[in-house]
């Protein structure tokens, strides 16, 4: 590459380079022969520190004791979402020391593999949103098993709120997802 002309380099370059007048000095201070990278004998980092949205872990609320993810849609839950979503789990025997409540806003800003190097053998949506997790999604109210962790998508709590037949079928899909039998009397 040090021997391309400037015709050469206009080939792969896409836009075009201009020097600040502060810049300026620097570069012709700098040696003749230096170059703008590393030598051979430098050492280099192959990890590099990634601003993106990947190198954010999860922010979420509760224990995860139970190893139980539990992501719904939005920024915040309303107060009776929040009591709605707590008596689901309550009803299978969790509580804020047992699961990992995360929003989708949250879990948006965070990649997959920092996720899953949470270690969640359950992960609960509500709702959809943008996310790669959302590609083991094959249709609401079924428990899919990838990799040795269940998946449960749900509608979107709001929906949920205000439809007794989807109530229904989440819990019904809960009490597989949590090994729940009725109890006989």
């Amino acid at each position: 590459m040090e021997n391309l002309s400037i015709h050469h380099l206009a080939m792969f370059m896409d836009s075009e380079i201009f020097i600040l007048p502060e810049e300026k000095k620097i570069i012709l201070d700098k040696k003749p022969n230096s170059l703008p990278y590393p030598e051979q004998n430098q050492e280099l980092s192959l990890v590099e520190e990634d601003s993106d949205n990947e190198s954010l872990n999860l922010d979420y609320e509760g224990g995860f004791g139970k190893g139980v993810l539990i992501v719904y849609q939005g920024k915040t839950l309303d107060p009776n979402l929040h009591e709605l979503l707590f008596k689901i789990l309550n009803a299978v025997g969790c509580s804020l020391k047992d699961i990992a409540l995360a929003s989708s806003e949250a879990m948006e800003s965070t990649s997959l593999t920092n996720v899953m190097s949470m270690n969640p053998n359950k992960i609960i949506v509500f709702g959809n949103f943008r996310h790669d997790i959302m590609m083991h999604k094959k249709s609401n109210y079924e428990i899919i098993n990838y990799e040795g962790v269940e998946y449960l998508f749900a509608d979107d709590l709001k929906i949920l709120f205000e439809n007794t037949n989807l109530k229904k079928s989440l819990w019904t899909e809960l009490q597989v997802l949590f090994n729940i039998t009725k109890k006989q009397k």
